[in-house]
């Protein structure tokens, strides 16, 4: 893959592009955290938290690693095929530029300039898991009363900066935040307080319907 070359990414249907410049064909190999990383990608398959449209799955999921983060690819199927080797490590992102630096032979999934802000924000953040529940949107309110999480002000076209940047500052403190028109963003200290927390929301949402 040319270093420099350009990505087109699609994920809901959505179409993107940024300059992913490729710095080793290899991931770097983070044997404990990758596993529970495609543990969970299973688990959102499973729990209806990254459905698949137009042949993906709707949802990335990331773990901070000293370098910067590692995310699912680009129009992945999160409950197959994956391992550490279909994996992205992204050690470094220029958001103006939309220009991502990565180690791994795939594109990185079209939202991670989500995730850098966050984790820029929130050093106390291992974990960022970004899924897609209708239910979740329709019941915003009550999450957000129920789980003390935040929601966004309006719906903004993802894969922006602009909608990085909100997303993060609605985020703050918080460790939900629902993104109007676009899904819910979990974080956590762990990679299972993110997915806990993701199912425990989604669980409630579902009671909502009874």
């Amino acid at each position: 893959m040319d270093d420099a070359t350009a990505s087109e990414n699609r994920e809901c249907g959505v179409r993107h592009r940024f300059a992913v410049r490729t710095r080793d064909l290899r991931p770097n190999y983070y044997p404990d955290d990758a596993a529970k990383l495609v543990e969970w990608c299973a688990a959102f398959d499973l729990e209806g938290l990254a459905p698949v449209l137009g042949g993906a799955s709707a949802g990335n999921l990331s773990f901070r690693t000293a370098a910067g983060y590692v995310i699912t690819p680009t129009r992945s199927r999160l409950k197959s095929g994956l391992d550490w080797r279909t994996l992205v490590e992204v050690v470094r992102e220029d958001l103006r530029a939309f220009e991502i630096h990565v180690l791994g032979d795939r594109a990185p999934s079209s939202d991670s300039f989500l995730h850098g802000p966050i984790y820029a924000a929130r050093p106390d953040v291992k974990a960022v898991f970004h899924g897609h529940d209708d239910l979740v949107l329709k019941h915003a309110d009550a999450i957000s009363r129920r789980f003390d999480a935040a929601v966004t002000p309006e719906a903004t076209l993802f894969g922006t900066l602009r909608d990085a940047e909100e997303t993060a500052r609605a985020l703050g403190s918080k460790n939900y935040v629902v993104r109007k028109g676009h899904g819910f963003v979990a974080v956590g200290r762990t990679l299972d307080d993110a997915g806990r927390l993701a199912v425990e929301v989604r669980r409630f949402a579902l009671s909502l319907e009874k």
